[in-house]
């Protein structure tokens, strides 16, 4: 499947370079406006101007520097049952920790600290470990300290920007069990089994072909896939849950609007974040715990999801 660039492939520095120009630039015109304004008094597009000044700069720096450390947990109830199923799994997912300018070390502990506080059962993770370099898979050390069993898949930008075996096996090495182009059966601390299926990015090696036929028909099948745009492949028929991140959910939204930035897939906005239906089964998308292109987020924290699996 082609690849959907998002932000045009634009340098994470070059967007800081807005973002740092845009808070200085309207800062000094507020400090002169105001110095105007008491010289001068305060006319109506004198307030007018420095309201719009002040929310700008209040807004991208809130985007820019407050949210995106924001850590939230978001709960959801999927039904998955096959036959007379009587359980429910808690599962804790997340995506996109791209390890790199945004986020180092430290964010990555936080989210460690997070997940062990959380009941539940296993962790998922969709994908996307570093931001555009190998060697920034090891700012993801703290992952060794998960107190659950982890299963993972590989993202774009692990195979675009990096050396996908290489940070494959140092995820490995924490204790993270990949799933590449493989299924397994996963039994549960509560009994509950169910096929655990895992492809690589679609955009690069993924073969849910040869993952699939490992899968036991008559058990519940949870596919773990980067891109939600493999619900558009004719095998996705097959899993009952998909669980992706990728999208980001946008990284900017606006309210009543929905992401601000076009969405890096092939479905688009329709299917920007959460619980999806399709002919095929249910679709999750995760809104991720990292950024790219610019640092900011807006009425979208990063996100770690706990899902309640009726098995």
């Amino acid at each position: 499947m082609d690849s959907v660039p998002l932000m045009g492939g634009i340098a994470w520095w070059a967007f800081d370079l807005v973002i740092f120009g845009f808070l200085f630039g309207a800062g000094v015109l507020l400090a002169e406006l105001i110095a105007s304004a008491q010289k001068r008094g305060w006319a109506l597009w004198r307030i007018v101007a420095a309201v719009l000044l002040l929310g700008s700069w209040l807004v991208i720096f809130y985007g820019s520097f407050v949210e995106p450390r924001l850590l939230v947990t978001n709960e959801q109830f999927i039904n998955i049952a096959k036959g007379n199923a009587d359980r429910d799994v808690r599962v804790v997912v997340f995506a996109d920790p791209h390890a790199g300018p945004y986020k180092q070390e430290a964010w990555a502990r936080k989210v460690v600290n997070k997940i062990n506080a959380i009941d539940a059962e296993a962790v998922f993770i969709i994908g996307d470990y570093v931001f555009n370099a190998t060697n920034q898979v090891e700012m993801l050390s703290a992952y060794a300290d998960i107190n659950k069993p982890v299963y993972a898949v590989l993202g774009n930008h692990d195979q675009e920007f990096a050396d996908a075996d290489a940070v494959a096996a140092v995820l490995e090495s924490y204790g993270i069990h990949f799933l590449r182009n493989a299924s397994e059966p996963i039994v549960f601390a509560s009994g509950a089994v169910a096929n655990i299926v895992g492809v690589d990015d679609l955009w690069f090696t993924p073969d849910p072909i040869k993952a699939l036929a490992q899968a036991q028909p008559d058990q519940p099948t949870i596919m773990l896939v980067h891109n939600p745009d493999y619900i558009l492949d004719p095998t996705s028929d097959q899993p009952d849950l998909v669980i992706s991140g990728h999208t980001h959910c946008g990284q900017i939204r606006l309210p009543w609007l929905g992401p601000v930035p076009p969405l890096p897939t092939a479905l688009g906005r329709a299917w920007d974040c959460g619980l999806y239906s399709y002919d095929g089964g249910q679709l999750w998308i995760t809104p991720g715990v990292g950024e790219t292109g610019p640092r900011a987020r807006l009425f979208n924290p990063p996100t770690i999801d706990i899902l309640t699996l009726h098995l």
